[in-house]
């Protein structure tokens, strides 16, 4: 993809940008989950709750610069990367982002995909009670990936008060497709889980995406993100952010995109690319941020801590088991 974010989001509300993933939720003070890496030794703040009130450059300040090893970021976008450029850190391009204007109008084709997907039942939201907690996570299992090794910290995994959920429920109370969402910052909202029944039915995804779409859209919200493609990369929008020699940090984002194409037996980044961009998204590159430094120790850091060379190993696994696949 060559397309980025218009100039209105780039610059809309710059000051409460946060990574894909920190959601701005009623909280004093920020919540930050960490997870210590233990090559790199950096701390890695996948998800975090923060008030609605801090700015980035106040969580910086206050937070993560007096981090003695420094720390890492994923799902950063252009504003937040040049931010921690300018600060000394380092930063590498890693995957794109699909955000829909919600002011937007949809292509007859996919209006009527969504007809289909309809018939099967109705878009609800969700309350984060245990009943529901536990019908999303039997939802979990009966996807095409249920039984897969899952991927940690890449998104929010838990349904709990801090995100919204929606699922398209049938008549016989059965969910056929369900999401959360997270705020991150006024009129924006992320996509976390994003969960379709093995057997559901043509179009029910579509169905529930764009009715959530409206929903937002009469609230008064201007922006939904789909969330994040790995290993794609496109046009930079942080100057200064190119690979040239093998040492710099823009080339980790260039290696993470390599591997992670040779292994897409493991991860199918081109069949959601395809999904998403039915929906004609504008893109942006998404940044992975390390201060004070970026070194190539987090590869096999993230890999680890992710689970991605578990899915890696169950994929290779099965590609032994049976060849065809």
């Amino acid at each position: 993809p060559r397309t980025h974010v218009n100039d209105s989001m780039s610059q809309d509300l710059v000051m409460y940008d946060l990574p894909l993933s920190w959601a701005r939720s009623e909280v004093d003070v920020p919540r930050l989950r960490m997870l210590r890496l233990s090559l790199s030794r950096k701390v890695w703040i996948p998800c975090a709750d923060v008030p609605k009130t801090w700015s980035f450059s106040r969580i910086f300040n206050e937070l993560l610069k007096p981090m003695p090893h420094g720390f890492l970021l994923q799902g950063c976008n252009p504003n937040l990367a040049r931010f921690l450029m300018v600060q000394g850190g380092q930063v590498a391009q890693v995957g794109i982002e699909a955000v829909l204007p919600l002011a937007g109008r949809e292509k007859g084709s996919l209006v009527e995909l969504a007809r289909r997907g309809g018939r099967w039942g109705q878009v609800i939201e969700l309350s984060p009670h245990e009943t529901h907690r536990r019908q999303m996570a039997a939802l979990w299992e009966q996807t095409a990936h249920g039984r897969k090794p899952q991927l940690q910290c890449a998104f929010r995994t838990d349904f709990d008060a801090h995100v919204r959920g929606f699922a398209l429920e049938g008549e016989d109370g059965r969910w056929w497709g369900a999401l959360t969402l997270s705020l991150m910052k006024p009129g924006y909202w992320h996509t976390e889980l994003l969960l379709r029944r093995q057997d559901a039915p043509v179009g029910v995804m579509e169905a529930l995406i764009l009715a959530v779409k409206a929903r937002l859209r009469d609230e008064g919200a201007r922006w939904l993100s789909l969330g994040t493609v790995p290993f794609v990369e496109m046009a930079d929008a942080v100057p200064g952010v190119r690979c040239r020699w093998p040492w710099e940090a823009a080339c980790r984002g260039r290696a993470i995109a390599w591997i992670g194409r040779r292994l897409r037996f493991s991860f199918e980044y081109q069949g959601l690319y395809r999904f998403k961009q039915k929906f004609q998204p504008q893109w942006q590159p998404l940044y992975l941020c390390g201060w004070p430094d970026l070194p190539w120790r987090i590869l096999p850091d993230l890999s680890w801590h992710s689970r991605h060379l578990h899915l890696v190993g169950y994929a290779a696994l099965q590609r032994v088991r049976r060849p065809g696949l």
